[in-house]
Parts: structure tokens; sequence; C-alpha cells
């Protein structure tokens, strides 16, 4: 019992450090989308909205999920000081993001190609997202995060992401001060996105010199090195990230192409605020799953279950307690945001909060799949939603606008968390069923690997 109180103890001291820096970072956001909108306008701010979403798609359809594998893979190494292991899996990770990084450049760019041909956007238009999708291999960092999580460093987080934040908001300033036009705005986008790439890899890179004398051409020397269920594991899970990341972009995306770039960034806004709301609780994740990993190494089946179980009833109360206050700040945030008057945006917001606090409720459940091997479950559903999302989305904002839009987001979060509840019942039956026994099949810890 003991233990699992210092767990919830390291959980929520963790969580409160990661919400300090998403406190700044979101102040910060929520002086930037103000300003930019009253300088480009909400037409000129849609589209730059759009050519973002462009280049995070393609970056988004590249990433391997390595902070997991490097964790998965790693931890232990990492804590018992297993020099030579903790250098391979930080090269495999480092090699895959490499890999990754060029894939995000041809997706970007082969995006901005089919999107700008089927939109009719004017050739200039078309070069910025083009030099824009240039920007796109240095958005995601994810052995960098790996390491940190890895390492408990959770606080050079806030430190990161403050400071970027905080960078690109005087950006945004000086530029409105100077009534700069959008290729401006988006070069400052691209500057704070090469800031945050170069701070997550400097501290990345100091802890594992510090850890190993590790340095990072290293990672390029043996190509072909790889533990065996390493690559099933990234892959499997890579497919469950991606295909949730990519469906917040391409949504923006068919939103706009439906409906024109005022009402995707309308869209985009509103979905932008219902997640700002539940922010906070969303950070459990990243720090949940190194604790998983832990309990599931000692294999504490019970304890992974009573974990998950507390922290999916905390979330349920707090997301009571935000349905009760967004139809007061809901309509208010985004009137002060845009600086335009939409009707109906409490109720867009209310329904994106709703697909929201879904997918919050989702935290404490998917790193417990991903854990106790049950990930094919959760990778077959995220496809199944995913290929039923697109077309529901693009239809019913035809047909009814962005009410239909925010109905088909919510309705594709309500599937993934009931695919995660069934996957939770099933590993909570396995439970009483077999005491003792790895209930992911195995009778060791490397069951979630070997069955991914």
């Amino acid at each position: 019992m003991s233990g699992n109180r210092s767990v919830f103890r390291s959980i929520f001291h963790n969580v409160g450090v990661l919400t300090l820096g998403r406190i700044l970072s979101a102040l910060c956001s929520f002086v930037h989308v103000a300003f930019a909108v009253r300088a480009l306008g909400l037409a000129d701010f849609g589209l730059l909205i759009l050519i973002h979403s462009l280049a995070m798609t393609g970056s988004t359809l590249s990433r391997l999920q390595t902070w997991q594998t490097l964790i998965r893979f790693g931890s232990d190494a990492f804590f018992s000081r297993n020099v030579t292991q903790l250098r391979n899996v930080a090269s495999f990770c480092i090699r895959l993001d490499a890999l990754s990084a060029v894939a995000a450049l041809v997706f970007s760019l082969v995006a901005v190609q089919i999107y700008a041909a089927s939109t009719h956007w004017s050739a200039h238009e078309r070069m910025l997202a083009d030099l824009y999708a240039c920007i796109a291999p240095f958005m995601y960092t994810g052995w960098c995060h790996g390491i940190l999580r890895m390492a408990g460093r959770f606080h050079l987080v806030p430190i990161t992401d403050g400071f970027t934040a905080l960078a690109k908001m005087i950006g945004v300033l000086i530029a409105y001060a100077l009534h700069l036009s959008l290729g401006w705005f988006l070069i400052i986008w691209a500057i704070a996105i090469l800031f945050d790439y170069a701070l997550y890899t400097g501290f990345a890179l100091s802890i594992l010199k510090s850890r190993c004398d590790f340095s990072y051409f290293r990672a390029f020397r043996d190509w072909r090195w790889f533990e065996a269920g390493m690559w099933s594991f990234t892959r499997d899970v890579s497919a469950n990230q991606t295909l949730a990341g990519v469906s917040t972009h391409l949504a923006t995306l068919l939103v706009g192409k439906g409906l024109g770039s005022a009402e995707a960034a309308v869209f985009r806004v509103c979905r932008q605020i219902a997640s700002g709301i539940v922010t906070p609780a969303q950070l459990i994740s990243p720090v949940l799953y190194p604790e998983l990993v832990k309990m599931r190494d000692r294999q504490d089946w019970a304890g992974l279950k009573k974990v998950t179980l507390r922290i999916f009833a905390i979330l349920i109360a707090i997301s009571s307690v935000l349905l009760l206050l967004t139809g007061t700040v809901g309509s208010r945030i985004f009137r002060y945001l845009l600086d335009v008057h939409v009707p109906h945006t409490s109720f867009y917001i209310t329904v994106m909060l709703l697909a929201a606090i879904f997918s919050l409720l989702i935290v404490p459940l998917e790193p417990l799949l991903i854990v106790v091997g049950h990930l094919r479950l959760l990778v077959k559903a995220r496809i199944l939603v995913t290929l039923l999302y697109f077309p529901a989305l693009y239809l019913l904002t035809l047909h009814f606008h962005l009410t239909g839009a925010c109905i088909a987001t919510a309705g594709a979060s309500v599937s993934i968390f009931l695919a995660c509840l069934v996957g939770t019942l099933l590993f909570a039956r396995n439970i009483r069923a077999q005491k003792g026994v790895d209930p992911s099949g195995q009778t060791g810890a490397d069951g979630a690997a070997d069955q991914s």
C-alpha cells in the first residue's frame, strides 16, 4: 500500500511541475493567438493555421514513438548503469527519429501539393506552404522526451516549453507592432520550432553524456543493431499514436476545404480552447507510463490495476467540474482570442470539450493497455475509428457546417474510449483469473513487447 502511495506522490508531483510550464505556455499562446488574429485578420490567420497543419500532418505521419521505446527497453539499463545497453537503445531511437525527420519533409511537401491543388491556392500561398514544410523535420523530439522522462527530469519540460512560448509571443508582438504580413508570422512560428528542438536536444544529450559519455553522431555507427521486440513494439505503439495525432490536423484541413480558412480557424480555436481546459489533467499520461513500466517489471499486476482505476476516478471527477465551467467561460475565451462574434461558439466548445474529456479518460487506460500487452487491440480500434471518422467529418461538415464537424469529432473520441474500456475490462478479468501470472499471457516482464 505504501508503494502505491509513493507512486501517486511521484505522479502528481511531476504533473504539478509540468502544469506550471503548461500554464505559462497557455498564457503566452493566448496572447500570441489574439494578436496574430488582430494583425492578420481571421481569413489570413486561418491560412496560417492550414499551412501549419500541413507541416504538422507530415510530421505526425512520420513519427515513431521512440520515447516509449527508450523507456521500455532502456529503463533498466539507465538505472543499473549498463552503459553499453543504454548507448545501444538510445542510438536505435535516434536513428529512427532521423529517418522520421526525412520522411516528415517528404510527407509535408506532398501534402502541400495535394491540398493546394484541391483548394486552388495562389502561387504565393503555395510557395509559403512549401517553405514552411521544410521545418517539419524539427517538429518532433521523441527520443529527447524519452531521456527526460526516464531520468525524471520533468522540470526541464516546463523550462523548455515556457521559453519557447515566451519567445514566440515576443515575436508575434513585434510583428503586430510593425504590421508585418503572413510570411513573417510563418517565420516566427518556424523559429519557435527550431528553438524548441535545440533546447530539448541539448538537455537530452547532456543527460546521456553524464550517464554514459554519449555523443550524438555515435548513434549512426551501427545501423543494424536492435534488440528482439524493439521494432515490433515501436511500430505498433507508433501506429496508435500517429492515427491519434494526425486526426487533429487532417480534421482542420478537411474543415478548411469544406467551409474555408475562416471556419477552419474557428474550428481549430474551439478545439484548442477545449484541449487547453483539460491539459493539466492530460499531463498525467507522460508521467504515468514510466511508473507503470516499473510496476510491470516488478510484476505488480494488482498495483497496476489499482493505480489506473484510482487515476481514472480522479479524472471523472475533474471532467464533471470542467463541464460545469465550460458554459460560462468558453465563449468569452473565444471572443477574447479572435475578437469576432461567431454564433453558437458555446455549443461548439462544449461539444469539443466532451471530445477532449473522453480523450482525457483514455489517459490512464492507454498506457496500461500498452504495458500489459493489449496494444494490438488499441491499434485495430484506432484504425477502424479513423477510417470512419474522416468521411463522417467531411460529410457532416458539408451538411451541418461546424456543428457537424464538432459532433463527428466527439463521436470519434467516444469510440476510442469504449475500445480502451473493453481492453481494460479484459485486463481486469485476467487479473482475477490468473493471480500472480502476467495477464498478457506471459510469465515474465517481456510479455507486452512479445505480444506487440
